[in-house]
């Protein structure tokens, strides 16, 4: 290979047409600061370690959450359930007028958790994070953060998922032990 095809870069159509065919977790990604709760519908969240506690989270510098985040050094992670299509959506900017403060009004319900961390009920689980390392990556920062609460709703089991453009339900089937 040459130095030459090393550095080419791939074409950015064709690589969002790639992380298409990737599923993700829906979540909503929740702060609250100075300027009010901002949050957003996001799939790039991961595990970083178990002990300690923490997760990695991706936010786009261009959305006011991010402006609340960096100032609050706060955020939550609400894992959605199939149910909650509804929240993703709002949080995606896919309803019209609604943005902003708005976006915490109507389906769901939220509560304040640790340090003031707006946490979604009824969610798969939810994850009061504090911020711990910021890394700047272009249109984005990565966030790496301290989980300080960790709230699971046992009644929901049904994860509601990103692919292809689409938001789907993940069922799963339960096996009896015999």
């Amino acid at each position: 290979m040459t130095t030459a095809e090393v550095v080419k870069r791939i074409d950015s159509s064709l690589f969002r047409a790639g992380m298409r065919r990737l599923a993700g977790a829906c979540t909503v990604i929740a702060s609250r600061g100075e300027s009010g709760r901002a949050g957003l519908t996001a799939t790039a969240v991961c595990s970083v370690s178990a002990e300690p506690a923490r997760l990695l989270v991706c936010v786009n510098k261009s959305v006011f959450a991010h402006t609340v985040i960096v100032e609050s050094g706060r955020l939550s992670v609400n894992v959605l359930a199939a149910h909650q299509e509804g929240i993703a959506r709002r949080f995606a900017g896919m309803v019209a007028n609604v943005a902003g403060e708005d976006r915490f009004l109507g389906e769901g319900t939220w509560r304040e958790g640790k340090f003031g961390i707006p946490i979604l009920e009824g969610t798969l689980v939810s994850f009061g994070c504090r911020v711990v390392e910021q890394i700047e990556a272009i249109s984005h920062t990565v966030f790496t953060c301290e989980v300080v609460e960790v709230c699971c709703d046992e009644e929901s089991t049904s994860p509601l998922v990103y692919f292809e453009g689409n938001f789907s339900q993940l069922e799963q089937e339960k096996i009896k032990n015999s």
